[in-house]
């Protein structure tokens, strides 16, 4: 059998010699080598996203074997093996195969590929003893590519070899062209504008709540008064519990009673700071996502509130007062990782395993793992934007303040510039600070910079220990917090 490349994918190849060299799966290798198979090994730098190796070496995307595993409950585990420019058609291969099938776990994966990078699985089911079904399409090409087990390397067989290896094996259609305008996600010329105008179309992105869109509103309204805003807010009891309880926390040092959402914005804590308050809990209600673990509501309200609480506090002393408002400050805290929930809501199955790794490698932060993640089923597109881009891209199309959208867009960016970077600054910070609890992305800031950069000091006008101050303030409410947090998520 050959295992000659042709001309042009040669070439291609060559691209990629004297990188980094990483030895590829065992199993593979061995699978290869028993059934007669000539194969070569191309290493490159490590790289997860593998549309990003393909443009730049230089390979055509549809020569290019992605195994996706599924799993059913009566029969295991089954590799579905399309080419790279492709979507899985899951729904085709339910029909086809009459099974119910859904995306494998990360736990039953690391079970079965125990000397594979998780997301680097070969797309060689024999050696590892899995059924498989492949797409027609990867049945015409002259040169096949795939990882080996690595993120590291790619392998290369001739088509006719890997046809033989797949002479036992259902051939149908079970992929879809991609979007045109994401079909290379990585290599397309189009501004991000443009990438979300499309995106727009396939996916359909939940609707602001109804007592978002009314605190919206009603802010809006210069003849708005304290009364009308605690009339909308006591409609929802859980709100209106939770912003009389902060009304009510030690922070504030109110001694008085507070009995109602009026009350609290009279007495304690504001116009501005209460409409804000309600508008980031009532948008969180739009997201159907899992209560637990690192990356579930619990969590996420936890590190949302506590990053809000500081981004406020640190706001009411910096000395950049006149370019900065608490009560905004707040909402940018509270909302600035919402992207987080838009993938849970979009992709429970995805999440699932995102969660699960979050859960695994507490190390590595969050975007490092999101990279793993985004070759994997219809989420790839979104997951290769990142949370932020798209949780900012969701705040936006709901119309909320210019401010909270560039949080969001920008809170992992250590250079974010422009009009608001005082307020992406006082996020970054809050972020920073929580890290050294263990509260939020930890990693994405405990392995860069000092806890608290130069830049963001600057950018904030505190200095670093006015900062420790605030925040050894903020975790002398963590019982409060911790309670307010479990009540949002219920």
């Amino acid at each position: 059998m050959t295992g000659m490349l042709e001309q042009g994918q040669g070439e291609a190849a060559q691209k990629i010699r004297g990188f980094l060299t990483m030895t590829m799966a065992a199993s593979a290798r061995k699978f290869l080598q028993e059934s007669g198979i000539s194969f070569r090994q191309h290493n490159h730098l490590y790289q997860p996203n593998l549309m990003t190796v393909v443009e730049e070496i230089g390979i055509v995307s549809h020569h290019v074997a992605v195994p996706y595993l599924l799993k059913s409950e009566k029969n295991g585990l089954m590799m579905a093996i399309i080419p790279l420019n492709k979507v899985l058609d899951l729904e085709r291969i339910k029909a086809l195969l009459r099974r119910e099938f859904n995306y494998a776990t990360e736990s039953d994966l690391a079970r079965w590929f125990q000397d594979v990078e998780s997301g680097a699985y070969p797309p060689l089911a024999g050696a590892y003893r899995i059924p498989f079904i492949v797409d027609r399409e990867l049945m015409k090409v002259p040169m096949v590519f795939f990882r080996g087990g690595s993120h590291s390397s790619l392998v290369s067989i001739a088509g006719a070899d890997f046809r033989f290896l797949c002479a036992a094996a259902p051939k149908a259609v079970i992929s879809n062209t991609k979007p045109s305008l994401s079909e290379d996600l990585a290599t397309i010329e189009a501004t991000e504008d443009a990438i979300k105008q499309s995106l727009e179309k396939i996916y359909r992105l939940p609707p602001m709540p109804p007592m978002a869109y009314k605190i919206i509103e009603m802010v809006g309204d210069a003849d708005t008064t304290a009364e009308d805003l605690a009339s909308v807010v006591e409609l929802d009891p859980s709100i209106s519990a939770q912003i009389v309880r902060y009304a009510c926390s030690p922070y504030f040092g109110y001694r008085g009673s507070i009995d109602s959402v009026q009350d609290a914005i009279a007495r304690v804590l504001g116009f501005d700071l209460v409409s804000n308050i309600a508008l980031g809990i009532a948008s969180g209600q739009a997201f159907n996502v899992t209560r637990e673990g690192p990356l579930g509501l619990e969590s996420f309200w936890r590190h949302s509130l506590y990053c809000a609480i500081l981004s406020q506090m640190i706001a009411r002393k910096t000395q950049n007062l006149g370019a900065v408002n608490p009560a905004k400050a707040y909402l940018c805290g509270l909302l600035h990782n919402l992207g987080v929930l838009l993938l849970g809501h979009l992709f429970p199955p995805e999440f699932k395993l995102l969660n699960k790794m979050a859960e695994k490698h507490p190390q590595n932060s969050l975007r490092d793992i999101e990279k793993r993640v985004m070759g994997l089923g219809k989420a790839q597109q979104l997951f290769a934007l990142g949370h932020a881009q798209i949780g900012a891209w969701l705040l936006e199309r709901w119309h909320l303040p210019e401010e909270v959208v560039a949080c969001c867009g920008q809170h992992n960016n250590h250079f974010a510039d422009g009009e608001y970077k005082t307020y992406i600054s006082i996020v970054q910070a809050s972020n920073q600070l929580l890290a050294r609890e263990g509260i939020g992305d930890g990693a994405l800031y405990l392995d860069h910079d000092p806890i608290l950069s130069g830049r963001a000091l600057q950018t904030i006008g505190l200095t670093e220990p006015e900062l420790n101050s605030i925040f050894l303030e903020v975790m002398a409410m963590c019982g409060e917090i911790d309670a307010l947090a479990s009540q949002i998520a219920a």
